[in-house]
């Protein structure tokens, strides 16, 4: 049954997170590109960066698999289970190629050939590319309904999910990556169920360590722009 107005889930801080992963998948083959084949520094650098909006992405994805998904087939099958079946399904196929990138990506970095990064840059470029149909899927069809039927403080929960799971010292750096694309409202809602603390302090050294690191993986003259 659908939420009163005044409890609905604001859906904003997804569609930043969407554009995050969209932004970040499609610059990675060509970063991967400009590493010169045996500079096995820089494609660690490269590969690190790769590895964070990896397991970014997996907690995004499983945190809906737990967390959104039940409640909207058992809140509004009625409407969404169609479009929900499509997405988990995609969700599998997403995992596997991102494990089939994962295993490109560990050998390209011990080893960074000219013939692995062109094999990786591909593998990127597929999973970039599926990755952005199902964002866009689930932004047409299932985001636009989520407020009626699950409550601000459960949708907090699920950003939460992802948050919590990253390495304590790299959340600097996504929040930062996601304030960069937001209004400023929207970096408050992103904040809004965090302790008093990092509700302070990320939004200063968020953007600090996001542009720190930006410099850092993009130094090979690679815009960081989208």
């Amino acid at each position: 049954m659908p939420h009163a107005p005044t409890d609905r889930a604001d859906v904003r801080d997804m569609l930043v997170v969407h554009e995050a992963f969209r932004q970040a998948y499609r610059r990675m083959p060509g970063l991967v590109m400009t590493v010169t084949p045996g500079d096995v520094r820089r494609a660690g650098i490269v590969a690190d960066h790769i590895q964070l909006i990896e397991e970014f992405l997996h907690l995004h994805h499983k945190g809906e698999d737990d967390l959104l998904w039940p409640k909207l087939l058992d809140r509004a099958g009625d409407r969404l289970a169609s479009a929900v079946a499509l997405l988990e399904g995609q969700h599998e196929e997403i995992a596997s190629l991102m494990t089939q990138v994962s295993a490109q990506l560990e050998s390209w970095r011990q080893a960074p050939s000219g013939a692995r990064a062109t094999q990786l840059a591909d593998g990127l470029a597929r999973l970039g590319t599926r990755l952005a149909e199902h964002l866009a899927i689930e932004e047409r069809d299932v985001l636009p309904l989520v407020a009626e039927y699950v409550t601000a403080e459960e949708w907090h929960e699920l950003g939460d999910h992802a948050i919590n799971g990253l390495p304590k010292a790299k959340l600097p750096i996504v929040f930062g990556m996601l304030a960069s694309l937001a209004e400023p409202e929207v970096v408050t809602l992103m904040l809004s169920s965090a302790p008093l603390v990092p509700r302070l302090i990320m939004p200063l050294i968020g953007p600090r360590a996001y542009a720190r690191h930006t410099r850092r993986v993009y130094e090979s003259g690679v815009t960081a722009a989208a």
